[in-house]
């Protein structure tokens, strides 16, 4: 953490790690454990279609991945900056997905955190959007501030 950078937001960047990161390890866990029904909620989001449509299987692959990842490097504060960004980038590409659905009318679930349904229940729908830009809200301090207490890449002061 920079000098300059208050005790306090240093503080405050410790549980939004902490947090964000164990949601993102528990909602890849989720989701590769039922890899089918992870590709089957991909696929109801009708963005990968025709010639695109062998995009699923990957993405149903990747995207676990890179969440159990990133959110790993978060818990741990391990380039907890870059993480945090690949999280960001994530769900903000996962706003366009759900808000892409929300406009075209597709009535599908998210399977976001597998069969958790809490606190966004029933199919895709604003709730998302909101609980993802919250998830924004904890990610942005990590990204602006650094990892902040307790971290494996925290600047030594010796």
């Amino acid at each position: 953490m920079p000098p300059t950078t208050p005790k306090a937001v240093g503080l405050l960047t410790f549980p939004c790690r902490v947090a964000l990161g164990a949601m993102f390890v528990f909602a890849g866990i989720l989701k590769l454990g039922e890899p089918q029904a992870f590709a089957d909620a991909i696929k109801g989001f009708k963005i990968f279609t025709g010639e695109r449509e062998f995009m699923i299987p990957l993405m149903s692959f990747v995207l676990p991945w890179t969440e159990i990842i990133a959110g790993s490097m978060l818990v741990l504060g391990l380039w907890a900056r870059g993480a945090a960004g690949v999280i960001v980038a994530m769900l903000l590409a996962f706003i366009a997905g759900v808000i892409s659905v929300i406009l075209r009318g597709i009535d599908t679930k998210c399977s976001c955190f597998g069969d958790i349904e809490w606190p966004c229940t029933g199919g895709v729908g604003w709730c998302q959007v909101v609980r993802n830009m919250i998830m924004i809200g904890l990610a942005l301090p990590v990204f602006i501030w650094g990892p902040g207490p307790l971290a494996l890449d925290r600047e030594s002061k010796a």
